[in-house]
């Protein structure tokens, strides 16, 4: 049996303007193979309908969807003025987790500024494909990881000052490994500590501290298992500041010394 290609590519991508309702989508009647597309808005307004209802698409921000889903989108029949976009349909491969991980967390509209990094390589994208100009399937795989990955970046720092207690959970599940405390997250995110903890923990069923230190001991305990480095180097490479505080911590989670466990 041969394996399933792990590779995404580009399927289509194109600028268009529509100027009236007559361009409308209905996703779950499409056909054809189930595309990942990610499509903004350069002027006017499109709108995407969900199970959350229906949202605008101004510009500076895109919509994701994938075809085959209960989801619509379209020309606003109060638009006033044309809609010009920019879209790739993609076959998502190794980049699904990616793309159904960013649409969780900040839903199928997301910003997608002029300046902003995924813009520069959505627009790399697709004029590399218009005019065939990927070196090889790679370096077009390379690329859509690269825009999801800048996307969900950029999400991560609009929460900054939308939603810092979201900021601070992204924030610590992508710099555990890292000697980051609390007092420099709570800095990051500038709330006050107090505010903090008490909303975080509300939040997400665990205090900020207590989801650092799992993930930094789940991570160590991988590293246990599949790595032949010493307890001191896995120690500082999960964000311990030193192998002691690791064991005792260790000791406390799993109730056994790490060196234990690996034997």
């Amino acid at each position: 049996m041969t394996a399933p290609d792990p590779f995404p590519f580009i399927q289509h991508g194109a600028e268009e303007v529509h100027r009236t309702a007559a361009y409308r989508f209905e996703n779950n009647g499409r056909e054809g193979p189930a595309s990942y597309v990610i499509q903004r808005t350069l002027s006017g307004a499109a709108f995407f309908s969900d199970a959350r209802g229906r949202h605008l698409v101004p510009p500076g921000h895109a919509m994701l969807f994938t075809h085959h889903e209960p989801t619509a989108y379209g020309f606003p029949p109060e638009a006033g003025e044309p809609y010009r976009l920019r879209f790739i349909a993609f076959a998502p491969a190794g980049t699904r987790g990616i793309f159904e991980r960013l649409r969780a967390d900040f839903g199928s509209v997301v910003r997608m500024p002029d300046a902003s990094e995924a813009t520069a390589l959505l627009d790399e994208v697709i004029q590399r494909y218009g005019q065939r100009q990927f070196r090889d399937r790679l370096h077009e795989s390379e690329l859509l990881f690269r825009l999801l990955i800048a996307l969900y970046r950029e999400q991560v720092q609009d929460t900054r000052t939308t939603d810092p207690i979201e900021f601070g959970s992204h924030y610590i599940r992508s710099h555990f490994r890292s000697p980051v405390n609390l007092k420099s997250i709570v800095q990051k995110c500038g709330v006050s500590r107090e505010h903090f903890i008490r909303e975080f923990s509300a939040r997400y069923r665990e205090s900020p501290g207590v989801m650092l230190r799992r993930l930094r001991l789940e991570h160590a305990r991988a590293m246990l298992a599949a790595t032949g480095l010493s307890v001191q180097e896995i120690a500082l490479a999960c964000g311990f500041t030193s192998s002691n505080t690791f064991c005792r911590a260790y000791r406390l989670k799993f109730g056994r010394s790490p060196g234990t466990g690996r034997r």
